[in-house]
């Protein structure tokens, strides 16, 4: 499967095998944010969702292949991408603010841009961010740069922030393809849209998401992800009742040993994704949001409240290109779901 060039794309191609979108709510720019059903009738059900960074495309298509591949008695739920208005690229949300869309391939040119069209508000070596209309716009990822509260940002509190997609050589993101969303909090700290889901202030996608799940009340929460790495990995949660954490490590097992056995390489055994996570075996981490803070993103807060919840993560860089990325992906996927299912056969 290859990559959807744009966020319409993608619904239309998930239309074509006869599903019939929710529409869970809009974004800022208008575009809805939705959920399609599949699967079967059956309780509890499966939450799978994809794209909240847009830079990690082959999640979304692995997404997609997976609504239309399962075969399963138990609700299925996905949610595409996220983040609908960064699928749709760098040059689309400048438009947003500029009234044209603007032709931009390199973070060079959108330097040049914001310095020439925006207000700037900090600029120091490589990194420059401006306010054009209602957004902010960055030249890169702005993530822990700053403090919380930096006086500069105030012009942004509750705003988007929009920087491009810079790598070379990413099939499905390539430099400017996408746009990469960031958040300024209320507190006046630059989060991403990941996080959110046990907060008040929230913004419109997590909220979807939010109430999606205090619907459908998932057995089972998938969200896929990529990195900048090579290998693969996931990250598991602990769980609030010893069944669900029992089943939670039967499922963590099944996806990593099929992982293995496929011949994808995995995250090197020295690998930590930050210092928030707990080791297990080689290719799985054990995520404890409450010592990285920042919110719960989306696994966190379906293993508070609802059960079994993994974040999985394909490298950008793994030899076997984009399919490789979305197979690995969907086998990690489909041994979780089939584990699920023997817990309730």
């Amino acid at each position: 499967m290859q990559a959807f060039d744009q966020y319409a794309d993608l619904l239309e191609w998930l239309g074509s095998r006869g599903a019939a979108p929710c529409v869970l709510g809009r974004a800022p720019d208008g575009a809805p944010v939705v959920a399609f059903k599949g699967g079967g009738e059956r309780d509890p059900a499966i939450l799978i969702s994809a794209g909240t960074h847009s830079t990690e495309q082959a999640g979304v298509s692995a997404g997609a292949r997976l609504f239309d591949e399962l075969e399963t008695d138990h609700k299925v739920y996905l949610i595409p991408s996220r983040d609908p208005m960064g699928m749709n690229g760098f040059s689309y949300v400048l438009g947003l603010s500029m009234g044209d869309v603007p032709e931009v391939g390199s973070v060079e040119q959108v330097r040049e841009i914001l310095k020439a069209e925006g207000e700037v508000l900090y600029e120091k070596g490589d990194t420059v961010l401006a306010i054009i209309g209602e957004y902010g716009y960055a030249t890169c990822g702005l993530l822990g740069k700053f403090d919380k509260g930096v006086e500069f940002l105030e012009p942004l509190i509750g705003r988007r922030i929009f920087f491009p997609s810079s790598a070379s050589g990413i099939e499905g993101t390539a430099c400017c393809q996408r746009a990469y969303s960031l958040i300024v909090s209320p507190e006046g700290e630059i989060l991403h849209l990941n996080r959110f889901h046990d907060t008040v202030w929230a913004p419109v996608e997590p909220r979807c998401t939010r109430d999606l799940m205090a619907r459908i009340q998932p057995g089972l929460t998938l969200d896929l992800h990529e990195y900048g790495g090579d290998g693969f990995w996931f990250s598991a949660r602990h769980q609030q009742t010893d069944d669900d954490e029992e089943w939670e490590r039967r499922m963590a097992d099944a996806m990593i040993n099929a992982v293995r056995e496929s011949g994808a390489n995995l995250a090197p055994e020295e690998y930590l994704p930050g210092s928030f996570f707990e080791k297990g075996e080689r290719g799985v981490f054990w995520l404890v949001a409450q010592q990285r803070g920042e919110g719960l993103n989306l696994a966190d807060f379906a293993a508070s409240k609802y059960g079994p919840a993994f974040t999985i993560e394909t490298g950008m860089t793994m030899k076997g290109g984009f399919e490789e990325r979305v197979d690995t992906s969907v086998l990690a996927a489909k041994r979780a779901i089939a584990t699920f299912e023997e817990r309730y056969a």
